[in-house]
């Protein structure tokens, strides 16, 4: 089985989930396909990424990808880009993208500059998932919005209950809000872009970690509620993934403990930067690169595959390598080079749990009384079990730790076991993830298998 993607490759021509960030994942049933779309990026080494107007890449199994391009037309570029008396847009941000009412729909985002609450989220058309969309208008519209309590109108997620459909956006500033919007047109019910609907998360006062941002709703008929995830800290570096649940789609959502996100909880953290061991990483081999982990996985997205009917959260994630990383004059630090990640995405006693390695396309869920959790192979391994747990309000890299398991019964009913391909080790890792009783998602691994990864 080959890994999704190779670490020090930066040319999407030949490693496709180079570069994506911001990612949003749809299955469509005309194509066969599924495709991811992303923020625009630019850089020297991104070799296909040059021009302006949302990535698009196509896959037939949620691992292979292929880069397509760019989607919006020249026409929709130049009208969303346009900032009047201040520079053109640089960039569009953090597109959703859905078949519905037999048109593919794309939401994305115009700010006027980074870090402005000054922005625009568009809806553009097409009879294509690979274009040309061309814009239908202004959804919604933070221009001149006084940032304090007001929303920014960034990173939609669109979702549909019922007979109704909802905007999920916003980031910092007032937080983020939820807004109706009429299901035959796409835009909001009351047709008022300026009216911005009720806000479900706000960072807690005094709170020291940036956000929320890069939020998402999704219905799980399995548990009966409503999950928000969202994601807390700088980009760069610190970026997690946090989620709430909630009976409404409208609210009010609450973490672990039941405490609301809406001002008093950045909710429960089911992941953040991360190492663990890595003795033969999936890595174009050149240069000074040295394994560093991963750093800020998060924007991330769930998505329900159609196909299969498992559940997976899409995000970004950063090469952790100090040749990444750059400092501003702030002493803050950025690692630059990020990529497409698929995890699998479980549910335990009524919350999500993120697999702790990429999708390889082979996930195999077990019991704790199945075979090879039984193996001779396994059980002399089972002093070498690595633990990552992610703290509240630490979001600090995460390096891996030994820890003794004796019995893996430890962890029954409260987390998920299974076998899967060992990105960090080209091999067969048997898994673990899970909330402990204090409320703490963890990541656990079992390397034990010889290779099969290319």
């Amino acid at each position: 089985m080959e890994a999704p993607f190779r670490l020090n490759d930066t040319d999407v021509s030949a490693n496709a989930a180079a570069w994506s960030h911001d990612p949003s994942m749809m299955y469509d049933g005309r194509t066969g396909l599924y495709y991811s779309y992303s923020t625009d990026v630019f850089h020297p080494e991104c070799g296909l990424c040059e021009k302006k107007g949302i990535p698009v890449r196509s896959s037939l199994d949620l691992v292979h990808f292929k880069y397509e391009g760019t989607v919006l037309s020249a026409a929709a570029v130049r009208q969303a880009q346009d900032n009047g008396a201040f520079p053109d847009t640089e960039g569009f941000w953090a597109p959703y993208v859905e078949f519905f009412n037999g048109e593919y729909r794309l939401y994305y985002s115009a700010t006027k500059c980074f870090g402005s609450c000054e922005s625009k989220i568009w809806l553009a058309v097409s009879q294509s998932p690979l274009g040309p969309f061309e814009n239908r208008g202004i959804v919604i519209d933070t221009w001149n919005a006084d940032g304090i309590d007001s929303p920014n109108a960034i990173d939609p997620h669109v979702i549909h209950f019922g007979k109704k459909s909802y905007i999920v956006y916003g980031s910092f500033f007032g937080g983020i809000f939820i807004k109706e919007l009429n299901s035959e047109t796409g835009f909001s019910k009351d047709a008022n872009p300026r009216a911005y609907g009720s806000r479900i998360s706000r960072k807690p006062e005094g709170s020291q970690i940036d956000g929320p941002e890069g939020a998402s709703v999704i219905f799980v008929p399995e548990t009966g509620y409503f999950y928000l995830f969202q994601s807390y800290g700088w980009l760069g570096d610190t970026y997690d993934i946090r989620v709430g649940r909630s009976r409404s789609i409208i609210g009010p959502y609450t973490d672990y403990n039941g405490i609301s996100l809406n001002g008093e909880s950045l909710g429960l953290k089911i992941a953040g930067s991360y190492a663990f061991s890595a003795s033969d990483p999936c890595v174009k081999k050149e240069g000074e690169w040295k394994w560093g982990g991963f750093r800020g996985p998060g924007h991330g997205v769930p998505f329900l595959d159609p196909v299969s009917g498992s559940y997976f959260f899409v995000h970004h994630v950063r090469d952790g390598a100090e040749s990444n990383c750059t400092v501003d004059d702030k002493g803050r630090k950025t690692w630059n080079v990020h990529y497409l990640f698929i995890r699998p995405l479980f549910f335990i006693n009524g919350w999500p749990v993120l697999g702790p390695e990429p999708f390889c396309g082979t996930v195999f869920p077990a019991s704790i009384h199945e075979t090879f959790f039984s193996s001779e192979e396994f059980w002399s391994h089972r002093n070498a079990m690595e633990l990552i747990q992610f703290e509240y309000d630490d979001n600090s890299m995460r390096h891996s730790v030994k820890k003794v398991c004796n019995h893996l019964e430890q962890f029954a009913g409260q987390c998920i076991l299974y076998e899967c391909t060992d990105f960090e080790n080209r091999g067969t890792a048997a898994v673990v993830t899970g909330i402990d009783g204090q409320g703490i998602a963890y990541w656990g691994k079992f390397v034990y298998r010889n290779s099969i990864i290319k």
